[in-house]
């Protein structure tokens, strides 16, 4: 239901309005204000999250630690993860764990003492991310869904992302980053905001590129695509090159602070990068 209104704006904010009209994902003036508020307020954004926090652990400083459990200045990886959602009004959050992490359910419970609602479900390691996300189906119903590798450490304008996803009409959306490390997502390769495809690159090479950052938003309609099967299947290796032939996966490109674990594990570097990053973010929260 909506009501109308009569209000007064500065004729220079009205002209900033008035250039966002492109009659395609901004109709008029009106839908234009509207999504401006809405952006302002996060009022359109999902509530609902999936992290992936299963998979195998790692071994870091000769001691086996699944990664979302990594200590970064004192907190867990997963724990700058569940406060940006949070920061972004995402406050129900479903954790896709492993049969090793029940330092994970330990150490955040139900979620009430992080200000938000935490279930847990068991992911099957051999299925893969794709196979995890048919777990979510019951959780999210019909509403579109924000999904999260749980190893890096990040800052987002969620809200902004979902605005752009909505605006294209895509299945998929994933937030892309540049990065100069080594990422086994691959390189990005983008025609506007429509991903083309998935390029490797060598091992030698490090010029900045744009890469998949495992941050994703996945409207109801991706269950339809994804294809049951007894093979491992991961998102980047079958459901989004599928999505990708048909047009239907886009990118949001970002370039807040950003880092993953993954660039640990391949280039064998400290937690030194992580814990930069985590700074650059407290710093932001201060300005």
């Amino acid at each position: 239901m909506k009501e109308r209104l009569t209000i007064t704006l500065d004729k220079r904010l009205l002209e900033e309005v008035d250039q966002s009209i492109d009659g395609v994902t901004i109709r008029n003036r009106s839908h234009a204000i509207e999504r401006y508020l809405g952006l302002a307020l996060g009022y359109n954004t999902p509530k609902k999250a999936l992290v992936f926090a299963g998979g195998n652990p790692i071994t870091l400083n000769e001691k086996s630690i699944v990664s979302p459990m990594v200590m970064v200045s004192g907190k867990p990886v997963l724990w700058y993860i569940i406060k940006e959602l949070k920061r972004n009004r995402i406050t129900e959050i479903l954790l896709a764990v492993g049969r090793e992490s029940s330092s994970i359910v330990e150490y955040f419970g139900d979620g009430a003492s992080f200000g938000v609602k935490i279930r847990y479900i068991m992911e099957d390691a051999q299925k893969g991310t794709e196979g995890a996300l048919l777990l979510v189906k019951d959780f999210v119903g019909r509403s579109s869904f924000f999904a999260l590798n749980g190893d890096h450490i990040f800052r987002m304008d969620m809200n902004e992302m979902y605005s752009q996803h909505t605006g294209t009409k895509a299945v998929a959306t994933i937030a892309i980053t540049p990065a100069s490390a080594k990422s086994h997502f691959g390189v990005t390769r983008l025609e506007g905001n429509r991903i083309t495809s998935f390029v490797e690159r060598g091992e030698d090479d490090t010029e900045a590129h744009l890469v998949n950052a495992g941050i994703y938003i996945f409207s109801s309609s991706v269950f339809g695509y994804i294809r049951q099967s007894p093979q491992r299947q991961m998102l980047e290796h079958s459901l989004f090159p599928r999505l990708v032939n048909e047009g239907k996966l886009y990118g949001y490109v970002f370039s807040s602070p950003w880092y993953s674990i993954d660039n640990i594990m391949d280039r064998g570097k400290s937690l030194k990068e992580l814990e930069a990053t985590a700074k650059k973010i407290r710093e932001m929260e201060e300005e």
